[in-house]
């Protein structure tokens, strides 16, 4: 148990609490994802239909972003929590890097998808970008004047 509650923990520990951490929130953010995308299409006739496309888009922006991005955090934060040893400082970095490089793919795999389709993505990159500010300054903010900081 020692490993677990080490003053100075090994990057061993950090790892290890980054894959306790990010892989269930990614997971149940997917899961999240694939419910509401599913939901927000079925109330849209999306057949030969731009408009109802760029409403389901829209829709499914305003929708999940603030939700994933809710959820994300207190999953995040919640298994953090639990390690008081770890510095969120030494974490901190790489959360940033690492959101904003899953931000960049999934933006370039929307652009690539829907260009043929001519339908304006403004307010779903806005979305994204929201869920990129959201989600790191989330979590900052519940560590930022703690011990773990």
């Amino acid at each position: 148990m020692s490993f677990f509650t080490n003053k100075k923990p090994s990057v061993g520990l950090y790892i290890l609490v980054w894959i306790f951490a990010f892989l269930p929130a990614n997971a149940i953010i997917f899961l999240i994802d694939d419910y509401t995308i599913e939901m927000v299409m079925k109330n849209f006739d999306l057949e030969n239909n731009r408009t109802a496309l760029q409403a389901v888009l829209n829709t499914y922006a305003i929708i999940s972003a603030p939700t994933q991005a809710a959820i994300g955090v207190a999953i995040i934060v919640f298994v953090y929590k639990k390690f008081p040893n770890l510095k969120m400082s030494k974490v901190m970095p790489w959360i940033y890097i690492f959101t904003a490089i899953n931000i960049g793919r999934t933006w370039m795999e929307v652009e690539t998808i829907y260009e043929s389709f001519d339908v304006n993505l403004n307010l779903f990159n806005f979305s994204l970008i929201f869920f990129y500010f959201a989600t790191v300054l989330g979590i900052r903010y519940f560590f930022v004047k703690s011990k773990q900081w």
